[in-house]
């Protein structure tokens, strides 16, 4: 099922999370001061953390850190894939702003002492420096116009789902008016920076495009052809956070759309042309002789000329058929993207391809497929938003290594890397949980009931690295995971330990097979994915349903409470 709530991008902040480096790369020089910084805020706070957008993920901020100096100085360079994308400051949890950052110099200067009480904290100098000094103002007046427009603001959403698509569209607009007026009616002493009514503007425009594509997904029809001309704009700027959820949201609508052409067309989305899988072979499979390319060259460029060049086909794609799987999946599904598609939604797509799926794969299989999607794909800010995840996917593969090797996994929690703990168990889910809890007497325990195919699992535990980070140490996040039988999923244990490592799932797992599970049926009760339960420190619940860690504040907040 489609949600129906706007999506709300991802503002915490993981620390230590630095951003790989690029072949071809510009940017963005932030330096700036914190005046008046006492030496206690300096202990608290001795750096800013920096982040921006991936367009292909959009739970994930890629973040840097700016080490402060005694005298409150600091400075970073951050790469930037974009000409102009938004940028978002962090002050060691007390202070908050965005900005627009493009190739250059960004000066901020914020006072130390007027953290939480200035009306106006931050000011900036250098490149965008008008919008930017501007842009809160911008804020500050789009949420009181929100605020006194209830048809367009408040109580918006409360009807827009149900509407027709006419007036989903006219209701979008009126919105998106509402929105980018109050630029104007902000800057009324000023003059209004061009640069912030067009970053203003792609937001108000790009909020439009992804309701309506969530209307279109809710109610399950095809878009027009304005939205799908919409979609040209995807590789220009700026990035904004706006930016990334929209393309999610059509990301989801063109799964939706390949699901459809798939059923409607089986032959053609289960095949693929015969020069295309000779050339895929001669690029990718091993040990071929010189007789065997020279005869795939000829393949590629004439096609069939008789039945046994295809037995000579099959025959290599059986040898190397891990490989070759991988590919031929995927060009498979580009060949849809393109049937359905213009050029510039397809190349994200492509793209996207990998960055929905990196789940599925070991990190050399990232950085095969990784390697052979860059080689197709023509926009550099795409390619290089790709190249980015992936570097971040293998970046922990010596832990990764490390956790999938590691053998001594009993009944008890075992530290298998610092943070992580396993256990496995033949017993009966209900006295193996007893005993996993039982051991954990005086703390506070979140429960997380997920699974790894599952799509909103994933989404909802790409928030417990910022969850964990606001609680004390005698929080323990226990992991339970649940058997999929509805899913058509080889994965493997191995992948399970790699998926862990990559998102930083700190705490104690545990995998339970369908009968394990089935015996907790009762006492976990909501038994399905995506669902949390808190166990206070003296082993009772204190909630079988609690909330989610999406909902960070709300989630922190009841197991700070479950623990007095």
């Amino acid at each position: 099922m489609f949600t129906r709530m706007r999506f709300i991008i991802l503002t915490a902040l993981f620390f230590g999370t630095l951003l790989p480096s690029f072949a071809v790369t510009d940017s963005l020089i932030i330096k700036g001061r914190i005046n008046n910084l006492s030496g206690r805020l300096y202990r608290q706070a001795p750096f800013i953390t920096f982040s921006r957008n991936n367009i292909l993920q959009p739970q994930s901020e890629l973040t840097k850190q700016a080490d402060l100096q005694a005298d409150g100085t600091f400075r970073v360079s951050l790469p930037i894939l974009f000409p102009q994308e938004e940028i978002y400051l962090d002050y060691g949890g007390k202070a908050f702003t965005t900005f627009l950052g493009s190739p250059g110099t960004v000066e901020i200067t914020f006072n130390g002492d007027s953290i939480g009480r200035a009306k106006k904290l931050f000011y900036f100098a250098g490149i965008n420096a008008d919008a930017n000094n501007q842009y809160p103002l911008y804020l500050a007046a789009e949420s009181q116009r929100l605020t006194a427009s209830r048809t367009l603001g408040t109580e918006f959403f409360k009807t827009f789902w149900d509407k027709s698509r006419s007036d989903a569209r006219f209701s979008a607009e009126g919105r998106g008016e509402l929105r980018l007026g109050s630029v104007q009616a902000a800057t009324q002493n000023t003059v209004a920076s061009p640069v912030l009514y067009q970053w203003v503007k792609a937001i108000t425009d790009e909020e439009q495009l992804q309701i309506l594509y969530e209307h279109a997904m809710s109610n399950q029809y095809e878009v027009g052809k304005a939205l799908l001309d919409s979609l040209k704009r995807l590789d220009k700027a700026p990035l904004t956070g706006q930016r990334v959820i929209w393309a999610n949201r059509f990301g989801n609508y063109a799964d939706m759309m390949v699901e459809g052409k798939k059923f409607d067309n089986p032959s053609r989305t289960n095949s693929l042309p015969v020069k295309l899988m000779a050339a895929l072979i001669r690029d990718n499979a091993k040990n071929l002789s010189a007789e065997d390319r020279q005869h795939l060259n000829q393949i590629h460029e004439n096609g069939l000329a008789e039945k046994g060049e295809l037995d000579f086909m099959n025959k290599l794609f059986a040898r190397n058929e891990l490989v070759l799987n991988l590919l031929f999946n995927y060009e498979r599904e580009s060949r849809i993207y393109t049937d359905l598609y213009d050029s510039t939604a397809t190349e994200f797509l492509k793209v996207r391809y990998l960055a929905k799926n990196l789940f599925k794969y070991t990190y050399p299989q990232q950085l095969l497929l990784s390697k052979h999607i860059q080689s197709r794909t023509g926009i550099p800010q795409f390619r290089q938003s790709l190249e980015e995840i992936v570097n971040l996917e293998v970046k922990d593969s010596a832990d990764i290594r490390k956790l999938v090797a590691f053998k001594d996994v009993r009944t008890t929690p075992v530290q298998a890397l610092p943070g992580y703990y396993l256990t496995a168990s033949n017993d009966r889910g209900n006295s193996w949980l007893n005993t996993v809890l039982d051991g954990l007497k005086g703390k506070t325990v979140y429960i997380v009931k997920w699974n790894m195919q599952d799509a909103k699992s994933r989404e909802e535990l790409d928030y417990i690295p910022a969850l964990q980070a606001r609680l004390p140490e005698n929080v323990v996040f226990l992991y339970l995971h649940l058997a999929a039988e509805d899913y058509d999923y080889t994965g493997s244990d191995a992948l399970l330990r790699q998926y862990i490592v990559r998102h930083r799932l700190k705490g104690i797992h545990m995998s339970m097979n369908d009968s394990q599970a089935m015996d907790l049926l009762f006492r976990l009760n909501p038994l399905e994915f995506a669902s949390f339960a808190i166990v206070r420190p003296n082993g009772k619940f204190a909630a079988k349903n609690a909330p989610a860690p999406r909902d960070t504040e709300k989630t922190a907040q009841a197991l700070i409470e479950a623990g007095r």
